[in-house]
C-alpha cells in the first residue's frame, strides 16, 4: 500500500518563501552574536577571574558600579575617547566635505588620479598605517621631524611625551580615516538631483548659496550614515593605538576599547570586561540616537 504524499499548498509556500529564506541567516545571527550578547550580559553580573574560573559568584551590578564610580582609569579612558571623538569627527568631516566638493568640480583635471590617492589610505590595514606613523614620528629619525628641524624648530616626543601622544593618534587617525569621508560625500555629491541645483540658478542663487542650502540638506542621509561609522570607529579604535602607543605614555592614550582589551586578556578579570563591553555598547546607542534625533529635527 503506498503512502499518498502530502504536498504543501501552493499560497503557503508562496507566502512563507521569504521566512524560509531568511532562515539560515536568522538562525547564523542567534548563534554567532545575540547568544554571546546575551551570555556576556550573565559573565558581567559575575566576579569571573580566569585564574580561578570555577569560582563565580553573583555579584549583580557591582562591576558596572566600579567602573561608573570608583575606576579612575575608566574616566581616563572616556575623557581620551571623547578628546578624539570631538576633534577627529569634526575635522575629518570638514576635509572630506571639502575635498569632495573639489573633486565635484568638473573643470578639475585629474580627477581619476585624485580618486586613486584617496583610496590608498583605506587599502592600508590599520596594523601597518600605526607602524608607518611609528617610524614617521620617530624622535630621531622621524621625517616629521627632520621638517621640523629645517625650519629651526625642536623636535618633539610625538609618542614619548604625554602632552602630544594623544595630538599624534588623532593626526594619524585623520589622515587614516578622511578619505572615507571624501569618497563618501563625493559619492553623494554626485548622485544629488540636479533639478533642484538648476532651478537655484535660474534664480539666481550663488554657488555658496546652492551648496549650503540645497546640497547639504540633501546630503544629511549621507553625512548621517558617514559620520556614525567613523563615531563607531573611534570608539572601538585598538590597534592603532596599541602599534603607536599600547597606551602610554601613561595613560595619556588610553582609551576604552584598549582598556577593556587590557582587563579581559592581561588582567583576566572577563566579568569587569564584559561590563566594559556594554558600557562601551550602551555609550554607542546613545550617541547614535541623539545624533539621529539631531538630524531628524534639523
Amino acid at each position: 500500500m503506498t503512502i499518498p504524499f502530502m504536498r504543501i499548498p501552493s499560497k503557503l509556500l508562496y507566502k512563507n518563501t521569504a521566512y524560509f529564506l531568511i532562515l539560515p541567516a536568522i538562525a547564523t545571527l542567534l548563534f554567532v552574536i545575540i547568544s554571546p550578547m546575551i551570555y556576556s550580559i550573565f559573565v558581567s553580573l559575575h566576579t569571573w577571574y580566569l585564574a580561578k574560573p570555577k569560582v563565580r559568584p553573583f555579584i549583580g551590578l557591582k562591576n558596572y558600579y566600579f567602573f561608573i564610580f570608583e575606576d579612575p582609569i575608566f574616566r581616563v579612558a572616556l575623557r581620551n575617547t571623547v578628546s578624539l571623538l570631538g576633534v577627529c569627527i569634526p575635522v575629518e568631516f570638514g576635509l572630506g566635505l571639502l575635498l569632495a566638493s573639489l573633486l565635484n568640480r568638473k573643470n578639475l583635471k585629474a580627477q581619476r588620479f585624485f580618486r586613486s590617492c584617496l583610496i590608498l589610505p583605506l587599502a592600508v590595514t590599520p596594523i601597518v598605517v600605526g607602524v608607518l606613523w611609528k617610524f614617521i614620528l620617530h624622535p630621531r629619525y622621524g621625517i616629521l621631524n627632520y621638517f621640523l628641524s629645517l625650519l629651526g624648530l625642536p623636535s618633539i616626543q610625538w609618542i614619548a611625551d604625554p602632552r602630544f601622544a594623544l595630538v599624534s593618534v588623532m593626526m594619524v587617525d585623520i589622515w587614516a580615516w578622511t578619505p572615507f569621508m571624501v569618497l563618501v560625500l563625493y559619492a553623494g555629491l554626485v548622485s544629488l538631483p540636479q533639478a533642484p541645483l538648476e532651478a537655484a540658478k535660474i534664480d539666481g542663487a550663488s554657488g555658496w548659496q546652492e551648496f549650503i542650502h540645497i546640497a547639504i540638506p540633501l546630503l544629511t542621509p549621507i553625512i548621517t550614515v558617514a559620520i556614525l561609522i567613523r563615531v563607531m570607529d573611534i570608539i572601538k579604535m585598538f590597534d592603532i593605538v596599541y602599534v603607536l602607543t599600547r597606551g602610554g605614555p601613561g595613560d595619556a592614550t588610553e582609551l576604552l576599547s584598549l582598556y577593556n582589551f587590557r582587563i579581559g586578556l592581561n588582567y583576566f578579570y572577563i566579568g569587569r570586561a564584559a561590563a566594559l563591553s556594554w558600557l562601551i555598547a550602551i555609550m554607542v546607542i546613545v550617541i547614535a540616537q541623539v545624533f539621529l534625533k539631531i538630524t531628524k529635527t534639523a
